[in-house]
């Protein structure tokens, strides 16, 4: 059973996602991920399921994140799509999707790309000048441990309205409110990065407002 901030608690958890306070212990590379993830048709198969990616963990030698600056184009991360343009028509509203800053494909820079169907229900402390036609964009690691998040567009648990959920050890992230967290052991909202529309491709407009992932001494 997992706690929510505030005191109630979760209904069910899925037996195979059982809390574990181990770190996630697969690492595989990104083209691997490739390989093992649902969804491979493209965005249209994520629109009523969660995207399924969190057990994935970043290689042990991986690089140092290369910074994403204004102006850095967007592409899928999987499937028949992968590396090609994110343009807004692509995700119809309350889809999303798994992207990269495009030519800077590392594992910190793994993005979820969500497209809103109302954006009137994003609140502070969302920064919502960085919201670009309805779409919103926040770190996929999980602040915790480092897995990479889901995105459960319809009701999961006791939270009917679409939310960011970690399966490594239960977090729950509300993509309407800064994702800030709602449940779970993550101690820090993911972090939002800044979009806009450039040229009819979904770009982004700076780096992440935070560090990616966990820190030192779990802060």
């Amino acid at each position: 059973m997992v706690n929510y901030k505030g005191g109630d608690k979760m209904s069910e958890v899925k037996k195979d996602q059982q809390p574990n306070e181990e770190p996630c212990r697969s690492c595989v590379t990104r083209r691997n991920i490739v390989k093992l993830l649902l969804g491979t048709a493209g965005v249209g198969a994520m629109g009523s399921i969660a995207l399924s990616f969190g057990t994935i963990k970043a290689p042990s030698n991986k690089k140092e994140r290369r910074k994403i600056v204004k102006g850095d184009q967007l592409v899928f991360a999987m499937g028949s799509n992968a590396n090609k343009l994110i343009h807004p028509s692509d995700i119809p509203p309350n889809k999303g999707t798994l992207a990269y800053p495009k030519g800077k494909e590392d594992h910190d820079n793994l993005i979820l790309l969500i497209h809103a169907a109302n954006p009137a229900d994003f609140k502070k402390p969302t920064k919502l000048d960085w919201i670009a036609d309805g779409f919103i964009a926040y770190s996929a690691i999980c602040t915790h441990m480092g897995c990479v998040v889901e995105w459960y567009p319809e009701k999961q648990f006791s939270f009917d309205f679409p939310h960011l959920f970690c399966p490594c050890h239960q977090s729950v992230f509300d993509i309407f409110r800064g994702a800030k967290v709602l449940a779970g052991p993550a101690p820090r909202p993911l972090p939002q990065l800044p979009l806009m529309v450039a040229d009819n491709v979904i770009t982004a407009a700076g780096d992440f407002d935070g560090p990616i992932g966990p820190l030192p001494g779990g802060k």
